[in-house]
């Protein structure tokens, strides 16, 4: 009888570890608006609780990129629909930076000063961080990816974070539109 409780438990260790592996927090390369001169890419989380820890209080990210292939311009903080995740009540006193670091690397660092509780209770479990914006400098496929150099919750605590990198790709507008020419002049050529 022990031995079957026994077996029983640690069943049911196992499948809450597996769990709580499976719902790990994911931090995303996002492109969110691509053009032949311009790019804006959204750095998003996911995987925090639902009205409940672990929530997110700071990050310190260095997004690594192509500086020949992409200018830096400028960083909008807050998710473009849920607003500022880690300033819930708005108040604007959340120190955030965004600085280049070196030639392809942006030093990107929040920090809120809101609640335990209120961050659990108010925060989503998933958004957007920030959104940056590129000017394209040059054609072609370029890597964006992201280091961590801290990720915290609430409590001041690590957040371990799967980290996905992303791959753009740029195609100028007027070499697209002298292909697409030389080609329909090929097609009525022929039918000539």
């Amino acid at each position: 009888m022990h031995k079957r409780v026994s077996l029983a438990l640690i069943g049911a260790w196992l499948l809450s570890t597996s769990a709580a592996a499976g719902a790990a927090i994911g931090l995303n390369l996002v492109p969110i608006a691509q053009s032949a001169s311009a790019l804006r890419v959204a750095i998003s989380i996911s995987g925090l609780g639902v009205g409940a820890a672990p929530s997110l209080a700071a990050y310190d990210l260095d997004l690594l990129f192509d500086a020949g292939h992409l200018a830096y311009v400028g960083t909008a903080f807050g998710d473009p629909a849920l607003a500022n995740q880690l300033d819930p009540f708005d108040l604007g006193s959340n120190p955030a930076t965004a600085a280049l670091a070196g030639a392809g690397r942006l030093n990107l660092f929040e920090l809120s000063f809101d609640t335990t509780a209120d961050l659990d209770a108010l925060q989503a479990a998933s958004f957007t961080l920030a959104v940056v914006n590129f000017d394209v400098l040059a054609n072609g496929s370029s890597e964006l990816s992201l280091n961590v150099n801290a990720l915290a919750d609430a409590n001041g605590d690590p957040l371990p974070a799967n980290v996905a990198s992303a791959t753009i790709t740029s195609v100028p507008l007027p070499s697209s539109f002298a292909a697409m020419a030389a080609g329909l002049g090929l097609l009525f050529r022929r039918r000539a």
